[in-house]
């Protein structure tokens, strides 16, 4: 029964992370307070558990990616397999959990607050900077190099920090925005995936991922994440952008909680 729920939460997570992002506050909770994974093993699992999901919702992007220029497509998927490696790299390895559970939900605010804002910002961006100019476009680099680092070592809002980060390159079709998140956060965690793989071997249980638990949450999200993506494509814009921030806000709220609750 324990194992449906996984299959079920993972399956409901991989269509959120495909809509909004966030689905991890799902799979997190299920594997720490179901399954009594510890919470270094619970992100391990739930990164390799829900990848296929969002590599199945690549295809149902593809549209919506190939709209989008060339060169931001490459830039920003060099730039995420960096950081997603540095960020898995310093969880697997030289990880601080109970300082960074302090840290999330204030990264999770910004993200929101900034999301929230960004029509204005992305024309503010153009009009001002111009997205084109050298400067800007090392600025929105190093932006999503960080946010790629976070999201190697937790990855929890990671498509609402995606979003906000989005806005600076000045794109502002949700669509293209929320495609290119997709394939961004699929490179993300599969490079933090074959660094949770490779430290698996010969590791204790403390430091290994449960791989019983990711074959499950696996077969679950590939249906979740490609489902979830063509929902996203019939939804109104506007309305799309709601479910966004009220999933970013509510992630914030309830990493407060548990961070300082």
């Amino acid at each position: 029964m324990t194992f449906v729920l996984v299959a079920l939460a993972a399956f409901i997570a991989a269509a959120i992370n495909s809509v909004a992002g966030g689905g991890t506050f799902l799979t997190f909770p299920t594997l720490t307070d179901g399954l009594r994974l510890s919470e270094k093993v619970a992100n391990m699992t739930s990164t390799i558990g829900l990848w296929p999901g969002s590599a199945s919702g690549i295809y149902a992007a593809r549209k919506d990616i190939r709209r989008i220029p060339y060169s931001i497509v490459v830039s920003y998927s060099v730039i995420s397999l960096v950081g997603g490696i540095a960020g898995s790299i310093i969880l697997r390895y030289y990880t601080s959990p109970a300082t960074f559970r302090l840290v999330i939900p204030w990264l999770l605010l910004f993200a929101t607050l900034v999301f929230a804002a960004s029509k204005p910002i992305a024309r503010w961006a153009g009009a001002k900077h111009g997205h084109r100019t050298l400067g800007w476009t090392v600025i929105v680099g190093v932006i999503q190099l960080v946010i790629s680092l976070y999201g190697g070592y937790f990855g929890a809002g990671i498509g609402v920090l995606m979003l906000a980060g989005l806005s600076f390159a000045g794109l502002e079709d949700i669509h293209q925005m929320n495609a290119l998140k997709v394939l961004l956060a699929t490179l993300i965690n599969g490079v933090a995936a074959v660094v949770f793989l490779v430290g698996s071997f010969g590791a204790g249980a403390e430091n290994a991922v449960n791989w019983q638990v990711a074959g499950t949450m696996a077969g679950a999200s590939i249906v979740g994440g490609f489902l979830g993506m063509g929902l996203a494509r019939r939804i109104p814009p506007l309305v799309l952008r709601i479910i966004i921030l009220l999933v970013g806000f509510g992630l914030t709220g309830m990493y407060f909680i548990r961070a300082y609750g």
